[in-house]
């Protein structure tokens, strides 16, 4: 199957971590950011897909949010691979 022939959308991993956390749990960008170990601005690029999930945030999704860091970073690869062109 090529691109062409995908149904749906890629989204940035970052793009479902919003609908997640935000839309589905109802946390607070704050919230959030003490939780992943990173700055507000950066939780917001990572929602809006300007920055990758890396190892470290990955863990740290893990850790407070449940499911595993390798699917948040399988999430990242596939998405990296998909936009490459």
């Amino acid at each position: 199957m090529t691109d062409k022939n995908r149904k749906m959308k890629i989204l940035h991993p970052g793009k479902i971590l919003h609908m997640e956390l935000i839309d589905g749990r109802k946390l607070s960008i704050e919230e959030i950011a003490e939780a992943l170990k990173i700055a507000p601005h950066s939780v917001e690029n990572l929602f809006e897909g300007l920055i990758p999930i890396s190892s470290e945030i990955a863990m740290n999704i893990a850790s407070n949010y449940g499911g595993s860091s390798d699917h948040f970073m399988r999430l990242q690869k596939n998405y990296d691979l998909t936009i490459t062109p």
